[in-house]
């Protein structure tokens, strides 16, 4: 691709249309090797591809990204970024000749879209360097002396040192380096300049404070630095363009959101493809003119910003930088080098890529570090973040990721239960469903269902809750402390130990321990307790406990709807005769089919012996739903199978 060698109106553009000194002299040696029109050659291989990264698209997979031939020890001394030359490196690809293609590069690990612009812009700077020189590389080190006299003539940066002297040479590589350095705050003194070894010497001497007070822009009067290089180049393509072409740039490029086409076509009176046409035009002429400057000043503000930073900091920085440019040249500017670094605003901060992916790692993190509800160590999050800039912006990181604030812990996800355990955990002590329930504002009468299904929570006593690690004797209920003593004891255990321990272990009444050691479960004998021989249960005669037999001899058992059925409450009470009758074992659980609705789930049959209430009959919900029944009402079982009922509105009266 040959890049645009004149500015709108005929005025040629560069360095030496603007009076300045080359700004990269080394260039012209980078590819000594190749002829003018070798270097005119590749340029136009590679021409596709530069054209796409330049429009900011991405190019087609099979588009050539390197010509076949041209040799890629010139890498190691292009100005690559690091990710950029350590992919390559890692790939074996700094060396060799052979044609590549734009996906064997995306291919490589670590290296992406912004790798492929380092690149190839880099190199597109080299071969249009060699391709303007119209001259034959001479294969020797150093230029011929014709040569080295044309380069003084035109005042070039590259003149050797027998021509010009060695400190002319010298002088003529460090006045632009110099310069961008000004331009760049990159340095203020001449001892910044200096290598720590030859400051070191420096002192020995006794000439360090010398040093230190020779000021880097006294060394550089009158030379131009990369930026206002680029400044000068852009203002001059600006003040070239039509109306219409600054019409796209302020209402295309920089406005925010930007104008349609079909806006900006009926404005200027043209069509929407015109516009779009006019706007490719130009959005290449001010890539071409911004040139390998934009990319030198990328680099540097990404070293000296980070890979994430606040959006007001990127604003101010590039505000020092650009304030001599003219508004719309600044705004150009500013625009160009946060694309060039990358740079996307999310939030608040300007990020990179690498910050989205340690924005994914972190997530990752986060799930493996997760307890039992989803609730995250942030002290371990953090100690898994590299050193610097990421944690400085910890809070923002954070959101980016995801994280609930649950009552001062952080989770995965804000369930019920991982609200319930957070509260808990604010108290760092045992507490009460009412003390949890005021911080979390779940209701408290289901604050005991969400913390009994977190494996890491159990009961302090009847009424509080707390971290297994707090408590040594968790408390599993009075019928789970009875079975304790019973194994305890092996088999048996008087009536008057789980009287005595029970309630004052676990603030239990003394009564509510006597109902339930009188549960089917137990059975009692000369102030002995033990566990009950199941094929010994009293039951009574099916009949005596049903509430009837239908025409066919079908026995049936009714109850009255409540309100709390239709939030995932059993109805208890269940003569446990009709359990057995509906197929369910003691100390059992059954699942029974409605055939009368068949698309509702089946209904769930428990028959816990250690209960005071009976059989339990669950999973009424829907099906009460799809029969219209509404609390107060009552509802009939009737057993017509095996593990197969139908249930029906009970509309018998009296």
């Amino acid at each position: 691709m040959k890049a645009p060698s004149q500015a709108e109106g005929g005025e040629p553009m560069g360095a030496a249309a603007l009076g300045a000194e080359e700004p990269f002299p080394w260039r012209r040696t980078v590819a000594g090797q190749l002829s003018s029109g070798e270097a005119q050659r590749y340029l136009d291989e590679l021409e596709e591809t530069l054209t796409a990264l330049h429009l900011g698209r991405k190019p087609r997979s099979n588009a050539l990204a390197w010509p076949a031939g041209f040799d890629r020890s010139i890498l190691h001394r292009l100005l690559l970024t690091f990710r950029t030359a350590n992919a390559l490196r890692t790939a074996r690809l700094m060396e060799g000749d052979n044609a590549l293609a734009v996906r064997d590069l995306l291919g490589i690990r670590n290296f992406g879209h912004l790798s492929m612009k380092n690149l190839l812009f880099e190199v597109e700077e080299v071969l249009k360097e060699r391709a303007a020189a119209g001259v034959e590389a001479s294969h020797q080190a150093s230029p011929s002396p014709r040569d080295a006299a044309d380069s003084a003539q035109q005042g070039g940066a590259a003149a050797s040192p027998t021509a010009a002297g060695p400190w002319g040479g010298a002088g003529n590589l460090l006045r632009p380096l110099f310069a961008a350095a000004v331009e760049l705050r990159v340095g203020a003194t001449l001892a910044d300049a200096l290598h720590p070894d030859f400051l070191r010497l420096a002192a020995r001497l006794g000439l360090d404070r010398e040093m230190s007070a020779i000021r880097i822009e006294n060394l550089v009067e009158g030379a131009i630095g990369p930026l206002s290089l680029m400044s000068s180049r852009l203002a001059r393509t600006i003040e070239a363009m039509s109306a219409t072409e600054r019409t796209i740039v302020e209402e295309r490029l920089l406005r925010a959101p930007p104008l349609t086409l079909e806006a900006i076509g009926s404005r200027v009176g043209v069509t929407r493809e015109r516009i779009r046409q006019i706007q490719v035009r130009v959005e290449r002429r001010i890539g071409g003119t911004m040139g390998a400057e934009r990319r030198v000043l990328a680099l540097v503000l990404q070293e000296q910003l980070g890979s994430i930073a606040p959006e007001a900091t990127v604003e101010r920085r590039l505000k020092s930088l650009l304030s001599a440019a003219s508004p719309l040249v600044e705004r150009l500017l500013g625009r160009a080098l946060i694309a060039e670094m990358g740079f996307t605003l999310r939030d608040g901060f300007y990020i990179d890529e690498s910050t989205r992916k340690v924005i994914e790692e972190v997530k990752a993190h986060a799930q493996e570090l997760a307890d039992d509800v989803g609730l995250v160590d942030e002290s371990e999050l953090i100690a898994r973040l590299p050193e610097g800039e990421w944690r400085r912006s910890w809070p923002w990181l954070r959101k980016q990721c995801g994280l609930h604030d649950l009552h001062g812990s952080w989770g995965i996800r804000s369930t019920r239960k991982a609200r319930a355990k957070a509260a808990l955990l604010s108290f760092g002590r045992p507490a009460a469903r009412q003390e949890i329930a005021a911080v979390c504002g779940l209701p408290e009468r289901r604050i005991g269902a969400h913390l009994s299904n977190i494996p890491s929570v159990v009961k302090a006593d009847k009424d509080r809750w707390g971290l297994g690690e707090w408590i040594d004797v968790p408390y599993e209920g009075i019928v789970e402390e009875i079975l304790r003593r019973i194994e305890e004891g092996g088999g048996a255990t008087t009536t008057e130990r789980c009287l005595r321990e029970i309630p004052r272990q676990f603030k239990v009444e003394p009564n509510s321990v006597r109902i339930f050691m009188r549960a089917p479960k137990f059975v009692i004998r000369d102030g002995w307790i033990r566990i009950a021989d199941i094929s010994s249960l009293p039951l009574r005669p099916l009949d005596e406990v049903i509430d009837g037999r239908d025409r066919g001899g079908a026995p049936y058992w009714t109850f009255q709807v409540h309100a709390r059925f239709f939030d995932g409450y059993s109805v208890t009470g269940m003569p446990p005769e009709f359990a057995e009758e509906l197929g369910c074992a003691p100390d059992g659980r059954e699942r029974v089919r409605i055939e009368n609705l068949p698309d509702c789930p089946a209904l769930s049959v428990r028959w816990p012996l250690a209960s005071i209430n009976g059989a339990s009959l669950g999973y009424l919900a829907d099906p009460l739903r799809r029969l219209g029944l509404r609390p107060g009402e009552r509802a009939r079982v009737r057993v017509i199978g095996s593990r197969l009922v139908e249930l029906t509105a009970d509309r018998r009266k009296g």
